[in-house]
């Protein structure tokens, strides 16, 4: 049995973001869920964790659209590179790898938008400072009332 949409649309997100790897993130480093904090040795790597999936319509008879919340959270920890500048250059990355196909290359997908970045929290020692951004989008995909993996 297949999974629920949303598993699916999760396991999307973190194919667009390995698949080919971002310029400034390892595909290794690409980690699912909020989990332990990353190592500072581990960075950049991204956090990719969903939020809410609200009904958009729970009246629909048949079909059901929800509107999945994607987070994705940047972690870098470097003294070479101011890290807003690095943040930035990963949320770009994120944003093109996700913007190649609105669909996730899935067919059941309405498509992806971003809802935009929080602020990025510094924190360490300034002279190898680590920092962190979290990016928000929402994906609206359809599902079956009686079998949510359809």
């Amino acid at each position: 049995m297949a999974d629920h949409r949303a598993e699916q649309v999760m396991a999307a997100v973190m194919g667009k973001l390995t698949s080919p790897p971002l310029a400034t993130v390892p595909a290794a480093q690409v980690l699912r869920g909020r989990g332990e904090e990353v190592a500072a040795e581990l960075t950049p790597a991204l956090r990719v964790y969903m939020g809410a999936d609200p009904i958009v319509d729970p009246w629909a008879p048949q079909l059901i659209d929800s509107e999945l919340e994607v987070f994705i959270e940047a972690k870098v920890h470097d003294a070479a590179t101011n890290v807003e500048t690095l943040l930035n250059q990963v949320r770009k990355e994120v944003n093109i790898a996700l913007a190649a196909d609105y669909t996730l290359g899935l067919g059941f997908v309405h498509a992806i938008v971003e809802l935009g970045p929080a602020r990025p929290q510094i924190s360490g020692d300034m002279a190898k400072p680590a920092a962190s951004m979290e990016m928000s989008y929402r994906v609206k995909y359809r599902r079956s009332r009686t079998d949510p993996s359809t």
